[in-house]
């Protein structure tokens, strides 16, 4: 069975984003299947699933903007800055409404912050979960985040406060817990997550998957498959002849100031700019990402649909 496409699942807490992923490759039968952007597994809400040659726009959703919303536990921190660590320090000090409202607005904008050694990040080429599950003593370089809105969504008790951030990608929610307790001498750790949106998708089109069952019926998965455009109609695009396509396809250099010449308006966006993602398309159907090299258009990664 030949799918391609993108479905937006909306994950329970307790299963890794990599379950679900096990779990729906296992129910189509198809081995090309990835998530963009980990949730833990004790967070819920809007998980991306890439099925088939969408595989190959995982890169552009990680770049879409994300909103979450999380309770903080005052008073503890734990070895994961979530509630599925152990306490490793502890204050009977809690932080007042007044205090978390002068604090947070230190969080937004351009912060730098230290990931949780608890991460699927990189140390010396090994994961540093793996490191710190064996107690090694290591240090993760703090890195550069953007919070856009960050926000007291209830006052819940003297322990309990929760909150809405919308972020850039990157941004490890944990290290904005644990580091506004810290900011405000009371410790924090993550006590509830959930992602609502990614870009504009949001958990209201996400499906719920019923985890009784030792299989998902591959016809629910099939039925709310968004195709791999949805992920693509913000990008920079030029659209190709079926002339072009086939050059393209075989290796053929395509001059941009001929594409140009061509082109309506209507069907033209593009700014010779250098952007991270953009598209060459047929008729809407995608069928390359490319760069631009010396005027002329070089295909970075082609679409086999």
């Amino acid at each position: 069975m030949k799918v391609n496409g993108w479905l937006l699942v909306d994950k329970p807490e307790g299963i890794s984003s990599r379950k679900v992923v096990n779990l729906i490759s296992n129910s189509l039968s198809i081995k090309k299947v990835g998530h963009a952007g980990t949730l833990d597994p004790m967070a819920s809400g809007l998980l991306p699933i890439a099925i088939g040659e969408a595989t190959k726009t995982i890169g552009v959703i990680q770049q879409f903007k994300k909103h979450y919303e999380f309770t903080i536990k005052w008073g503890e921190k734990t070895s994961t800055d979530d509630k599925m660590g152990t306490i490793i320090s502890s204050t009977t000090k809690r932080p007042n409404l007044e205090t978390i409202n002068k604090n947070i607005k230190n969080f937004i904008g351009k912060i730098e912050q230290i990931p949780p050694k608890f991460s699927a990040i990189k140390f010396n080429g090994k994961r540093a979960y793996l490191l710190a599950r064996n107690n090694l003593n290591f240090s993760l370089n703090p890195r550069t985040v953007f919070i856009e809105t960050f926000r007291i969504k209830k006052y819940l008790d003297e322990s309990h406060c929760s909150f809405e951030c919308i972020c850039s990608k990157g941004t490890y929610i944990r290290s904005l817990g644990r580091d506004l307790g810290e900011a405000m001498n009371c410790f924090g750790h993550l006590y509830e997550l959930r992602r609502t949106h990614i870009g504009n998708f949001s958990t209201k089109c996400a499906i719920l998957l019923d985890l009784s069952k030792k299989l998902i019926h591959s016809s629910a998965i099939l039925k709310n498959i968004l195709p791999i455009e949805k992920v693509l109609e913000s990008l920079p695009f030029i659209n190709l002849t079926e002339k072009h396509e086939i050059a393209l396809r075989n290796g053929q250099r395509i001059c941009l100031d001929e594409l140009i010449e061509n082109e309506h308006k209507k069907n033209f966006f593009l700014n010779k700019s250098n952007d991270t993602y953009m598209i060459c398309k047929n008729n809407n159907r995608p069928i390359c990402f490319f760069k631009i090299d010396n005027n002329f258009i070089k295909p970075t990664r082609v679409f086999n649909l």
